[in-house]
């Protein structure tokens, strides 16, 4: 049923962008000019991709003002694979191996499932006694979570499995890295500042 209804919104879709030379308001580019409606899947997933990218750029605000520049380099090493990810769902290009705060994703995974073995400290759950800086971590891993739901909803197929696994890989390992990030700040990884102001 919901792939006919997808099969059924293609042919409305081309046979809209066939009749008429302009872009009305209600629709959008999804790739070239190829027009679809702005309620659309991938376009839904590159709206949530957006909002997150201004969730981190908003922290890295915040961890400048409190002298966190090696935080902020990670957080700009996220925006550029976010950025990289976008550009390849896209034009249809494979996102590929990602590497990010040295780790590859395996490591990523790793790293987040067994804390005391990396980082010395067992999993915990967030709560405001933690700070500042962990709550907005903490958001920032929500963030992720629900950009990944966004992406499996672009790119699920009837069957349930999904088009673009290397592009749902990514942003469930991002989920793990702002876990990684709060061990990290919590057991003291982030004190050593740079005394430059992080260039980005």
């Amino acid at each position: 049923m919901e792939e006919s209804r997808d099969k059924i919104r293609r042919i409305v879709t081309a046979a809209v962008s066939q009749a008429i030379n302009g872009k009305p308001e209600h629709m959008t580019h999804l790739r070239g000019e190829e027009l679809v409606f702005k309620d659309h899947p991938r376009i839904a997933f590159r709206g949530a991709i957006d909002s997150l990218e201004s969730e981190i750029i908003l922290f890295q605000t915040l961890t400048e003002k409190k002298q966190l520049h090696r935080m902020t380099q990670d957080l700009e090493e996220i925006i550029k694979t976010i950025r990289w990810t976008l550009r390849c769902e896209v034009s249809g290009e494979p996102v590929g191996e990602i590497l990010m705060q040295g780790l590859n994703t395996d490591e990523m995974r790793a790293h987040s499932h067994h804390p005391s073995q990396y980082y010395g400290m067992k999993h915990f759950l967030p709560t405001y006694q933690h700070g500042e800086i962990v709550a907005y971590l903490n958001r920032l891993r929500t963030n992720a979570r629900e950009t990944e739901l966004a992406a499996y909803r672009a790119f699920k197929m009837e069957s349930g499995d999904v088009e673009r696994e290397d592009i749902i890989r990514v942003l469930n390992r991002l989920s793990s890295l702002f876990w990684i990030m709060m061990f990290k700040y919590l057991t003291g990884k982030y004190e050593e500042t740079d005394p430059q102001m992080c260039k980005v």
